[in-house]
């Protein structure tokens, strides 16, 4: 019964017996689906960022704290990632050894809270019927969870992400609520840095909701919060690598994309590369640089690039703010990306199929929902914000946490809801 009534409070209003059937029959397929994922990909290679996921994760577990061996091959201290999912790796490795796959088995449950926070959001946004099928399309679509069995920081990442969105939209911004979505956002940005592109939706959905003084002193309440959850780690930062850091120097990424490689690539404009030509010095093992030296010296040359070629702004935001993070490009350029991610290739060109089908139902959504300004403007402030933060490298993946998003807003398009006046 208390369950039941928890539920009931989180969805805005009465629950019955048949929605609580639907919702639990759509977290059993999403499941099901999920660890046979795990299943078939368990003897998929660690790729890209898993690998250094993996290598802090292992080193937690045995006591080195936020070590790293990159980019040298040195051990010391780091902030190239933020603490949260090496942590979580750590633990696991801690209570059952070095196994990746028991970290991905571990992960399902995040399924079953993502479909439940997909359908909140859209039961308090556009009612019971958007709810009910947001819930199974986030159960079964490929792109919301294929990330979540993976040693990717996404799969805690996506329902926190969710979480802070629900918290944005479906109530009246408050002194309480900017300080509840200030907590939420800190812990999700000790997850996945990049998710600061939030604050664009609370600005403009708080500032349109209650007035733009207001809005604007509440946003600001709820960044304060967000920034104390995340001082303690930026002191640590201070202390440790005697600079000041405030969650990770994964900023520096800029310098993979702002080069004259990348830019003048006549196949791949602007796609992000890990050492450029003309930086082999920086990365030089027999001449390491401390955490913070690399880090000032990358940023240093990306912004030299950009200060002599200012239209490298708009091609990066172009191919990477748009048509990567949006996969609105050539299919082969988006299945390019698998083997380097260690996903499977079968799986993602089917999430593309759906995907493809989604994103302009989504926007149909939106439009449906236009008499609701703060919801329709707040989320394309989002879209907009995270199309600004991965200009300097994007892809599939980096969209990960807003697929549940768009299956809402996909839902609404497809069943004809309008958002009501207010949430609920």
């Amino acid at each position: 019964m208390r369950v039941a009534r928890y539920l009931c409070e989180l969805a805005g209003g009465a629950v019955s017996r048949r929605e609580r059937r639907l919702l639990a029959a759509a977290i059993v397929l999403g499941l099901a689906a999920r660890i046979a994922y795990v299943l078939a990909t368990r003897h998929y290679a660690l790729a890209g960022d898993e690998v250094e996921y993996d290598s802090e994760g292992w080193l937690i577990a045995q006591g080195h704290f936020f070590y790293t061996y990159l980019p040298y091959g040195i051990l010391t201290h780091g902030a190239w990632k933020p603490p949260g999912y090496p942590l979580w790796i750590g633990m696991w490795y801690a209570l059952a050894g070095h196994h990746p796959l028991v970290v991905r088995l571990a992960q399902v449950p995040f399924g079953a809270i993502t479909i439940a926070l997909s359908w909140i959001l859209a039961r308090r946004l556009f009612g019971v019927r958007v709810a009910t099928a947001a819930a199974f399309v986030v159960a079964l679509y490929p792109l919301a969870f294929q990330y979540e069995e993976l040693l990717y920081s996404e799969s805690l990442a996506t329902p926190l992400t969710i979480v802070v969105i629900i918290a944005i939209f479906t109530g009246p911004p408050t002194r309480r609520r900017a300080i509840v979505c200030g907590l939420l956002l800190g812990v999700s940005l000790l997850v996945r840095s990049s998710d600061v592109f939030l604050l664009a939706g609370v600005l403009v959905a708080w500032g349109l909701a209650v007035g733009w003084r207001r809005g604007i002193g509440l946003t600001a309440l709820c960044t304060l919060v967000a920034a104390l959850v995340v001082a303690p780690w930026t002191v640590r930062n201070e202390v440790v690598l005697h600079g000041f850091v405030p969650v990770a120097i994964d900023d520096a990424a800029l310098y993979g994309t702002f080069n004259a490689q990348s830019a003048h690539d006549p196949t791949y404009p602007y796609a992000w590369r890990d050492v450029p030509t003309g930086y082999a010095d920086l990365f030089n093992p027999k001449h390491p640089l401390s955490e913070l030296e690399l880090h000032s010296k990358l940023l240093h040359r990306s912004f030299a690039y950009i200060d002599a070629h200012p239209t490298s702004l708009l091609g990066a935001f172009f191919w990477n703010g748009l048509s990567r993070l949006w996969d609105v490009r050539r299919r082969s350029r988006a299945l390019n990306e698998v083997s380097f991610e260690g996903r499977s290739r079968l799986l993602t060109n089917v999430g593309l199929d759906i995907y493809d089908v989604l994103l302009p139902l989504a926007l149909i959504g939106l439009w449906r929902a236009r008499r609701r300004r703060a919801l329709v403007l707040g989320v394309l402030a989002i879209a907009l914000g995270a199309s600004i933060v991965f200009t300097s490298d994007s892809g599939t993946r980096y969209r990960a946490p807003l697929e549940p998003l768009i299956a809402v807003l996909a839902c609404a398009g497809a069943l004809g809801a309008r958002a009501p006046s207010r949430p609920a």
